[in-house]
Formats: structure tokens, C-alpha cells, sequence
């Protein structure tokens, strides 16, 4: 018999709940699917750097068989090589399928002028941002020159370290920032110089993948799982060098504190693998999946051997047990996604808000019986291929978003297919019509 445990114990966490000013609320629960079944996926111009891109920022460091960014060498702990672009342009494909193929939460209006990135990675939120809002200017910043050279003739790259002081000329409608955890140390000062860089009446809005991971069964912990392991060592190595892996959970203070009103926040969980009901959830599994696989290495060599002082022998051994777990049919793991945006006032006043906790109040069923998992035979999650980075296109999108909205039909015609069918019960006079018009075998 499936068991059903409230999120809330499962995850055992702190009394301190996030609280917001505005709505906030959850995305659709995860259910484990018993009876899995594999889902079918269904402008030019020369990029831009503001400041000079001299070619000491192109003298990447390498360590460990990876590559790390130049400018301001050191600072993040990921590497930024060809491995690392491909897995953020897969995390992006997750975090639009997340958000049924948006690029945001935040209401902003279609006719905004100045938009701010901050930590665009390859720069493919930037460029589909410009895309889709062709009559404004999209900056995007970064400590590492990965953009690619054709962009929108309306988006440019500056190579930038938003934890250094913020100088621009102009003011921003809208800031968008995501994956910033193992990035940004001071939480409090990244949100100051952002209030003081919007516009009156703009929005900040900051998507957030927050550690560290769970896992839906019970007595699962860290040391019975590597997995639950290596998130607990993750946040070690990053708390010794200044990072907060569960800051994102606390945003409202520091939001409230630098001056923005109007604060939202919107949960999202992301299954690790494809065993949750509904075509969305199997997709957005396999994203998160791949996505992991190859996060693992990328977090863990840098800030293991550097912080933590194992050997990179240690780290390869230490991960291919993590990699073996996330593979395991029994164990249904998932991570967190927090979306919070809030705007700027009008007269930029500060108002006073009363502040309602957000609980999350998800009930997650573990079902014993589901044998099917994310793994094949094989160990891997094969079938149908990924997007690469060369897949994001409007198509691909569309397909994402139709996908996220179909994944309710799905649900719907699930539960009808569970239930019993009945027959509906014809009149005894068209049955006795029908059998006496049936004729007559000849013997």
C-alpha cells in the first residue's frame, strides 16, 4: 500500500519558513508514476562586449582536466568549458519547461526598454529574452566570455562581477537572475545595488535552484545514501568559502530590507530521473537528470580538492557512487527550484507589508511497488535524445510549452483510466430488438 508523508517531514526542515508580501504558492505536487512509461519529446547580428573582452579574460586556468574563467580568477567554482555550456543550456531548457515555456514570473510589461541579466552564463536567456521583446536593450554579465558572437541586434555581453560595485549608465526596467547560488556571497548587497539600478515601478526576479536535495522515502539520509553525502559535503565546501546553498530560502528579509515591496515567491520541484506522474514531470526528469550527472563533477573537483583537501582520485571514486545512487529504482530524489520576483515603488518608498509564512504544504505518495524508475537495464536514461544546445529554437519551445500544458490532460486521462469503466445499461426493448433482428444460423 503506497504510503503518504507531508513534504514538510520528509524534509525535515527549520521552523524558518520564507515569507513573502504577495501570493506565493507551490508547483504541482509529485506523484511516483507505478506505471511508467517512457514520454516522446515532442535574427543575425555580432555580439557585443560593453567592456573591452582583452585577451587576459581568454587565459583561462585549467585544472583537473577543466576549465575556469580568467577574470576575476577563482571567484566561482565551476568550471566554464565546453561540458559546462552544454549542461546550462540544458538547465535552461528545464528551468522553460518549468515554467510551461516562459521566461519569467514576474508581470512584466511587454513594452519595457532596459533589461539586465546578471550572471548569463552562455547568454541563451538573454538572446531568447531579446528575441521575444524586440523593442528592448538586454545586457547580459558574466565573469566568463562564452557568449555566442551572433546575437539580436538588441542584446550585448559585458564581462562584469556583480559582486564588485555596479556602474551603469542606465537604469533597468527588469533584473533577471537564475543559478546564482554557488556565485553570489552577499546576498543582502546583491539586492541593494539592484534596488539602486531599477527603475521605479521595475521588477527583480530571481530563479533559484536551492540544496540541498531530498528524497521522498523515508529513513533515506546521508548516511545511507551518497547522494544525500555529496549535497551535505556541497554545502561544507561552499559555506567555508563564503557561499549559502540554502540562502535562496530566505529571501524576503534582505528583498524587504534593501527597499522592494510587492515580494513573491513561487515553489517548483524538479524529479531527479522520470519517476513522477505526467508528461511534464517524466521530461522535465530526464532534463534534470542529465543535468545532474553533469553537475556532479563540475561543483565537486574544483571545491572538493581546493576546500575540502581530497585528492581527485578520491572525487572521480566519491562520484561514480552519487552517479550509481541517483540511478537506483527505489529512490525517488528531486531538488528544489524557488522563484522569487518583487518590484521597486513607484515613489520608492518602503512600505510596511504584513508577511504570511509559505508553507509547503505538497503531499508527496511513495509508492513501494514502482519498479520502473528513470534507469534502464542499461543504467542510463536513454530512448529518446536530449536537446543539445543547438536545439533552442522557437520550435523546440513551443513543443516545451504544449508539453507542460498537455501534462494536465494527461493526469486527467490517467485517473480516468485507473477508475472502473461502466457500461451504461441499454433499454431492455432495443436489446430484445436487436436479438430477435440477429438471425438464425442455418445448421
Amino acid at each position: 500500500m503506497a504510503a503518504s508523508h507531508n513534504i514538510l517531514d520528509i524534509a525535515n526542515e527549520s521552523s524558518d519558513e520564507p515569507t513573502t508580501d504577495g501570493a506565493s504558492s507551490s508547483g504541482p505536487s509529485l506523484e511516483i508514476d507505478s506505471d511508467e512509461r517512457d514520454s516522446a519529446y515532442g535574427g543575425d547580428g555580432q555580439s557585443s562586449y560593453t567592456m573591452s573582452a582583452t585577451s587576459s579574460v581568454f587565459n583561462f586556468r585549467y585544472e583537473h582536466g577543466r576549465r575556469y574563467h580568467a577574470y576575476a580568477e577563482g571567484k566561482y567554482p565551476v568550471p566554464n568549458d565546453e561540458t559546462e555550456m552544454d549542461r546550462l543550456d540544458l538547465q535552461h531548457h528545464a528551468f522553460r519547461l518549468t515554467l510551461d515555456g516562459k521566461l519569467y514570473q514576474a508581470p512584466i510589461p511587454k513594452n519595457l526598454q532596459n533589461v539586465l541579466d546578471v550572471g548569463c552564463g552562455t547568454g541563451i536567456w538573454s538572446i531568447e529574452f531579446a528575441d521575444e521583446h524586440p523593442c528592448a536593450r538586454v545586457l547580459g554579465t558574466d565573469l566568463s566570455p562564452i557568449q555566442p558572437a551572433q546575437v539580436p541586434p538588441n542584446c550585448e555581453f559585458l564581462i562584469d562581477d556583480c559582486e564588485q560595485d555596479w556602474i551603469f549608465h542606465n537604469q533597468f526596467d527588469y533584473i533577471h537572475t537564475r543559478a546564482m547560488v554557488a556565485a553570489v556571497k552577499n546576498w543582502g548587497r546583491f539586492f541593494e545595488q539592484a534596488y539602486a539600478n531599477i527603475k521605479p515601478g521595475g521588477y527583480l526576479e530571481c530563479q533559484e535552484i536551492v540544496f540541498p536535495i531530498r528524497c521522498m522515502d523515508a529513513n533515506v539520509t546521508a548516511q545511507n545514501s551518497p547522494l544525500m553525502r555529496w549535497s551535505e559535503l556541497f554545502l561544507e565546501a561552499a559555506t567555508k568559502i563564503g557561499l549559502d546553498g540554502t540562502g535562496p530560502r530566505h529571501f524576503t528579509p534582505k528583498l524587504r530590507d534593501s527597499g522592494f515591496v510587492d515580494i513573491n515567491l513561487k515553489k517548483f520541484k524538479w524529479p531527479i530521473g522520470k519517476w513522477a506522474k505526467g508528461a511534464k514531470f517524466k521530461l522535465l526528469g530526464r532534463f534534470v537528470f542529465e543535468d545532474l550527472m553533469d553537475w556532479l563533477p563540475s561543483s565537486s573537483l574544483g571545491l572538493f580538492t581546493r576546500v575540502l583537501g581530497w585528492s581527485r582520485e578520491e572525487v572521480e571514486v566519491f562520484l561514480s557512487e552519487c552517479r550509481a545512487e541517483a540511478k537506483r529504482k527505489d529512490r525517488h530524489y528531486y531538488g528544489e527550484v524557488y522563484v522569487w520576483w518583487a518590484r521597486k515603488a513607484e515613489d520608492g518608498s518602503n512600505s510596511s507589508y504584513s508577511h504570511e509564512p509559505v508553507l509547503d504544504d505538497e503531499i508527496l505518495e511513495s509508492d513501494e511497488d514502482d519498479a520502473s524508475h528513470h534507469a534502464t537495464e542499461g543504467g542510463g536514461v536513454t530512448n529518446v535524445p536530449l536537446p543539445t544546445a543547438t536545439d533552442v529554437t522557437q520550435a523546440s519551445v513551443d513543443q516545451l510549452s504544449a508539453l507542460a500544458v498537455s501534462s494536465k490532460d494527461d493526469e486527467v486521462s490517467e485517473s480516468k483510466k485507473s477508475a472502473p469503466e461502466t457500461k451504461p445499461e441499454e433499454p431492455a426493448s432495443i436489446a430484445s430488438k436487436d436479438a430477435s433482428a440477429t438471425p438464425t444460423p442455418q445448421s
